[in-house]
């Protein structure tokens, strides 16, 4: 069936740019090469505001974090001056300024994504400031359910990485940036530095590993408030030359194939991406089972698993799950495998298709409502 394009006004009010601003990055992208308009409402202090600009999007932006009188009007003014389709709140400040923002006015449609699989301290913004959630994994269905937004109200929509970009890395660039050998064995991380990613776990385990296998060498990709912390860790533990924290990089399509292993020690996460861009690379995974992660790397009852899966919060499983990665021979085949599953199931393209296919069944929903 063809549906006649739409207006959709994107809402952000983060400050950095992680896995969220990603996604809706790809959403705007997706919509516009179908023919769909999306307009950029973001902090103007923002990684979304400037990289959206960079794209040719039409941006308009406030200041700090979308509570403010500039923001609600701007969000006002623009619903008058658009009469957009859909408004689509990217995050929990953006539903809320969203929500505020069109009280009088003859609303349109309002959609708020949720990605985090924390509780939900306000439920009823969600049920009352919008009229459908988007939830990017079954874990943080539950979460939504759990807080008690219905059923009707919720589509799960999961997020999605480009397979070009993932699998576009060169190794031996990768490995040259790191100062690597061909004998040196890499082990990589692609986290936000904070707790509820489970670096410190991660770390506990490696002692054992490195001593085992002595050309091995673990980098962090990622910022966050528990560098400091965590680089003090690996210092008392006996690590810390064989551990290196990278921040922020530009270069991950050549880090990940540069990799050996890629390893994720979630302790709560929402469905991790990064998990994604690794099987699309086909680097073998290890990861743990918080959260979403199921989704993408299946399980013992299913198709799954699609690598080495362990308990959160448990440094001795991954210790054990590591070093019988690096030692089996059948992990090519496994990472061949991640990636049939990861380009069949959870593609950009296919996020987006999700996402329009649930925008046209609200719509329909709000029609058939006000007839």
């Amino acid at each position: 069936m063809k549906f006649a394009p739409l207006t959709v006004l994107h809402i952000s009010t983060e400050p950095g740019w992680q896995g969220g601003e990603q996604q809706a990055f790809y959403l705007a992208q997706g919509l516009r090469q179908r023919g769909h308009r999306s307009v950029i409402v973001a902090r103007k202090d923002g990684a979304f505001a400037k990289r959206m600009h960079q794209q040719y999007f039409q941006v308009h932006t406030f200041r700090r974090r979308g509570r403010g009188p500039d923001a609600l009007w701007t969000i006002r003014r623009l619903v008058r001056a658009l009469r957009p389709d859909i408004l689509h709140a990217h995050d929990g400040h953006a539903l809320s300024a969203a929500g505020i923002a069109t009280l009088g006015l003859s609303r349109p449609l309002c959609i708020a994504s949720r990605r985090v699989v924390f509780p939900i301290r306000s439920p009823a913004k969600y049920c009352h400031l919008a009229d459908g959630v988007i939830a990017i994994s079954g874990a943080v269905m539950n979460a939504c359910r759990t807080a008690g937004i219905p059923e009707g109200m919720l589509r799960l929509v999961h997020s999605g990485v480009d397979p070009e970009r993932a699998g576009g890395g060169n190794r031996e660039r990768g490995r040259r940036a790191l100062n690597l050998s061909e004998e040196d064995v890499l082990l990589l991380t692609i986290a936000s530095l904070t707790a509820c990613k489970g670096h410190a776990h991660l770390l506990d385990a490696l002692p054992k590993v490195f001593r085992q296998f002595p050309k091995a060498r673990l980098a962090l990709v990622g910022q966050g408030e528990l560098r400091q912390k965590l680089h003090d860790h690996a210092v008392r533990i006996g690590i810390a030359d064989r551990v290196q924290f990278l921040g922020y990089r530009n270069d991950i399509p050549d880090l990940l194939c540069a990799a050996d292993l890629f390893v994720m020690p979630s302790v709560q996460e929402g469905l991790c991406t990064s998990l994604l861009d690794a099987m699309l690379a086909g680097v073998p995974v290890v990861t743990t089972s918080a959260g979403g992660i199921v989704d993408i790397v299946g399980s013992d009852s299913s198709d799954g698993p699609y690598g080495y899966v362990v308990t959160p919060e448990k440094s001795s499983q991954l210790c054990s799950a590591i070093t019988n990665a690096l030692t089996d021979p059948c992990m090519k085949k496994l990472a061949d495998r991640a990636r049939e599953h990861a380009l069949r199931y959870f593609t950009h393209h296919q996020m987006i298709e999700g996402t329009l296919s649930a925008y046209h069944e609200w719509l329909a929903d709000s029609a058939r409502r006000s007839a």
